[in-house]
């Protein structure tokens, strides 16, 4: 809806409003409007009673607009009940034609409101997984991870990449890939609750963020996550496998999304790696040994830093491990797509060996 317009702007207030608050606004407005209607029974205030329906319809729900538009409808004729003109048919009239008029326009201001909440969903979602697209996934994201602090949650971030999808969409054509996609997002969906954000962050990866309760079971979620996943593409038209870097947040770290991407993302290549339809898992911890505002990400695999300087800048470094006298090194991962705040730079990453 234009929230440049004055309905625009009502719409979009009663859509924040706290349920509670929407109530006591629809309960007051309706005393005070039969008050004023009982005091000036001649004045026809009746037309009145709608926006106060359409409001009830919009802000609390399809059952409760229904309610709302009964008690405007019995209170509208309430002034009249007992006057000596009015005649019991009169009355009944009254009452019928009150009844029907406030009900079809519930009905009206609920359709419009479910073909309204449609378009938002799809504005919001990959049209054919059904996950929230790239952009909202990060805005869905650095809300989530606002109100996690604030809380002091810890949180579980993934991305999923599915292994040699390119093969699938070679051989088989990409009707059978996006059928693939479709499958793996419609099982990963169903094993996330409601508060949790999941989205299509590319073309054959997907990005999750949980809530972790207890804080110590992030890594044994992470676990049974990918496992779960992997049933899931294992038991599609062409089974695939899926490699998954997840990170486990703690509430005392900071959690700026740009650089929670970056990291979770080199994980999971670093799982890729290591042999694909595998999982590694990291820990953000907060560097003691720095005077500076610095966070660590421990795996398995390497040890990833990211820096925060005074003007919000960004410089990430990868220390690598080395497995069996060869040092495994992540790869250069600047992608524009996890520059989403724009205050931040993304300076170029810098990597180099460093033995056990």
């Amino acid at each position: 809806m234009n929230s440049h317009l004055p309905v625009g702007r009502l719409a979009e207030a009663l859509e924040a409003m706290p349920r509670e608050r929407a109530w006591l606004f629809v309960v007051s407005a309706t005393a005070a409007l039969s008050f004023a209607d009982s005091r000036f029974p001649d004045a026809g205030l009746a037309p009145l009673y709608i926006p106060i329906i359409c409001a009830a319809c919009w802000a609390l729900g399809e059952r409760a607009g229904y309610f709302v538009a009964l008690i405007c409808a019995f209170t509208a004729v309430m002034p009249h009940i007992g006057v000596p003109a009015s005649s019991a048919t009169a009355l009944a009239v009254r009452v019928t034609v009150r009844i029907g008029t406030y009900l079809f326009v519930a009905g009206a201001i609920m359709s419009f409101r479910r073909a309204f909440d449609r378009q938002q969903h799809l504005a919001h979602v990959d049209r054919m997984t059904g996950a929230l697209d790239n952009e909202n996934f990060h805005l869905r994201l650095t809300g989530a991870l606002h109100a996690a602090r604030q809380s002091r949650e810890t949180l579980l971030l993934a991305i999923l990449d599915l292994d040699d999808f390119k093969a699938v969409n070679n051989r088989y054509g990409h009707a059978a890939g996006d059928r693939v996609l479709r499958t793996f997002a419609r099982g990963a969906a169903q094993m996330v609750r409601r508060q949790d954000v999941f989205g299509r962050i590319g073309g054959d990866e997907f990005a999750l963020l949980l809530r972790v309760h207890p804080a110590d079971a992030g890594e044994s979620f992470a676990r049974i996550l990918h496992e779960r996943v992997s049933a899931v593409l294992a038991a599609s038209e062409r089974p695939v496998t899926c490699s998954m870097g997840a990170l486990v947040i703690p509430p005392h770290v900071e959690r700026d999304a740009p650089t929670l991407m970056n990291a979770v993302d080199q994980i999971m290549y670093e799982a890729k790696r290591s042999g694909k339809n595998a999982i590694h898992i990291g820990s953000a911890e907060r560097d003691s040994n720095s005077g500076a505002k610095r966070l660590i990400y421990r795996h398995p695999a390497s040890t990833i830093f990211a820096a925060y300087h005074e003007k919000y800048h960004t410089d990430f470094s990868v220390r690598n491990q080395t497995f069996a006298g060869s040092v495994r090194r992540a790869p250069t991962l600047s992608n524009p797509r996890y520059a989403f705040n724009p205050d931040a730079t993304l300076w170029p990453f810098r990597m180099w060996g460093a033995r056990c």
